[in-house]
C-alpha cells in the first residue's frame, strides 16, 4: 500500500432516542444535550466534516485534538469499521469498500488491550499469523523480532493477568505489528499509562517506525505524544480540520488561535484587544511595534489583534516590563514561572541549570523582555495574520 486517501468524508451519528427508564423530562434533557453539541443537523450529531487528507507510505501522522473532535471516528472510518454517508476512503487507488476485509493489511490498537486472558503472551502475539497458517518457524521469528523491539522478549510465557498495564499495551502493539501491516492505526494507546511508561513506549514506537515500512496514523489528545513522534500533525476541532502540517509548522506557525493554544506546553500567552493604527503600529506594555504590510492587509475592520508568545520566548532580565511571580513549577528540566503582568496571567519557561536552586518565589518582582520575532498575531476571529 503506497498511500491512504480520505476524500471529503463526513460522519453523522443519529440522535439517540431514550424511552422506558427515562421519564419525559429526562428524555427532553438528554435530547437537548445532544442537540447542544457543536455541530448538529436534522439527522443528528455531526462528528466529522468534509475531512480530506492523504497519508503517504511510511509516514507517521498524528491526529491531534480535544475529546469529541472526531479523531476516533476518523480512525474507525480509515479502518473500515465505520461507513461514512458522505465521502470515500481509498487504499492506493482502490476504494476501501471494494477491498475484502481479509485483503486489507491493516492493524489497529485501541485504548483497551483486548488480549486473550487464557493465552500466554506468545500466543496472543502470534494469533494473527496462526490464523493465516504461517509456518511455525516464521511465526517464531516474527514474534521474537517484535517482542524484542517492544522489550517483551522475557514475558512471552506469561499470561496477561501477570502483566502491568504498560506491558499489556506493548503486547497489543506487538500483536498488531507481527503481521507487518501496511497501515497501523493507534487510537489513544498510551492514555491510560503513567508518564515514565508512556516515554518508554514512545521510544519503542519510534523503533517500530524505523524498522518496519509501515504507515502509522496515531490518534491522541496528548500534544507531547504528537510532537515527539510525528512527521506530520493534523489538528481537529469539532470535526473540522484546523491545520495539517509538519511538527515545526504546527508549533511555530499555528494557522489560528486554537492551534496556537492547543499545541505547546505551557499554553501560549495571549495579550488581547491590541489596537493597530493605520500604519500598522501597535503598543504593547509601553513599547511600540509594527506589523508588516502583508499583516496589515489581513486586518479586520475593528483593527484589533491578539498577540501571542510562548513562554520559552520570554526572558527574565535586568530590563523590561515589571511582573510579579505567583508560583513556580519544576517539570523535568524546565522551570515554569507563573507571573502576573499587569492584568495578564502569563507563564515563562527557563531551563534548570545544574545545581541551580529555585531562585524565583511568590511575590518576587521580575522584569520581562520579549523576542519580537517570536510574536504570533491573530485577528478578532482568531485567524493568523
Amino acid at each position: 500500500m503506497n498511500s491512504v486517501r480520505v476524500e471529503d468524508v463526513s460522519m453523522i451519528y443519529p440522535f439517540l432516542k431514550v424511552s422506558g427508564l427515562f421519564d419525559r423530562k429526562k428524555q427532553k434533557e438528554f435530547l437537548a444535550k445532544q442537540q447542544a453539541m457543536p455541530y448538529t443537523s436534522n439527522e443528528g450529531v455531526i462528528a466529522l466534516q468534509h475531512f480530506t487528507a492523504t497519508f503517504k507510505k511510511g509516514e507517521f501522522v498524528s491526529i491531534l485534538g480535544p475529546s469529541g473532535s472526531g479523531k476516533s471516528t476518523l480512525l474507525r472510518i480509515i479502518a473500515g469499521l465505520e461507513d461514512p454517508p458522505l465521502g470515500k476512503v481509498f487504499y492506493d487507488d482502490v476504494e476501501l469498500r471494494d477491498i475484502p476485509i481479509d485483503e486489507r493489511n491493516v492493524s489497529i490498537v485501541f485504548q483497551n488491550y483486548a488480549l486473550y486472558p487464557n493465552q500466554r503472551v506468545y500466543k496472543n502475539i502470534a494469533f494473527p499469523l496462526e490464523v493465516r497458517h504461517i509456518p511455525r518457524d516464521e511465526i517464531s521469528e516474527k514474534v521474537n523480532r517484535i517482542a524484542t523491539i517492544m522489550g517483551m522478549e522475557d514475558k512471552l510465557e506469561k499470561f496477561p493477568d501477570e502483566l502491568s498495564g504498560g506491558e499489556k499495551q506493548r503486547v497489543a502493539i506487538c500483536r498488531a505489528m507481527v503481521k507487518e501491516p501496511d497501515l497501523l492505526l493507534l487510537d489513544e494507546p498510551l492514555s491510560n499509562l503513567d508518564p515514565l511508561i508512556r516515554k518508554k513506549i514512545r521510544n519503542q514506537l519510534r523503533k517500530i517506525h524505523e524498522q518496519y515500512d509501515t504507515t502509522i496514523i496515531y490518534v491522541t489528545h496528548e500534544q507531547y505524544d504528537a510532537l515527539s513522534l510525528s512527521d506530520r500533525i493534523i489538528i481537529l476541532k469539532d470535526g473540522i480540520t484546523q491545520m495539517d502540517g509538519s511538527v515545526s509548522e504546527v508549533y511555530n506557525y499555528p494557522v489560528n488561535r486554537f492551534c496556537g493554544e492547543f499545541v505547546g506546553f505551557p499554553t501560549m500567552n495571549f495579550f488581547e484587544d491590541i489596537e493597530v493604527d493605520k500604519d500598522g503600529s501597535y503598543s504593547l506594555f509601553g513599547t511600540k511595534y509594527r506589523l508588516s504590510s502583508a499583516q496589515v492587509k489581513k486586518l479586520k475592520e475593528d483593527r484589533k489583534i491578539a498577540v501571542g508568545i510562548r513562554g520559552v520566548d520570554i526572558q527574565i532580565s535586568n530590563k523590561g516590563t515589571d511582573a510579579a511571580v505567583e508560583y513556580v513549577e519544576l517539570i523535568e528540566a524546565d522551570l515554569i514561572i507563573h507571573a502576573m503582568l499587569q492584568d495578564y496571567k502569563i507563564t515563562i519557561v527557563e531551563k534548570m541549570n545544574d545545581n541551580q536552586d529555585l531562585r524565583y518565589f511568590k511575590g518576587q518582582e521580575i522584569k520581562l523582555s520579549f523576542d519580537e520575532k517570536r510574536f504570533h498575531f491573530f485577528d478578532s476571529e482568531g485567524n493568523r495574520l
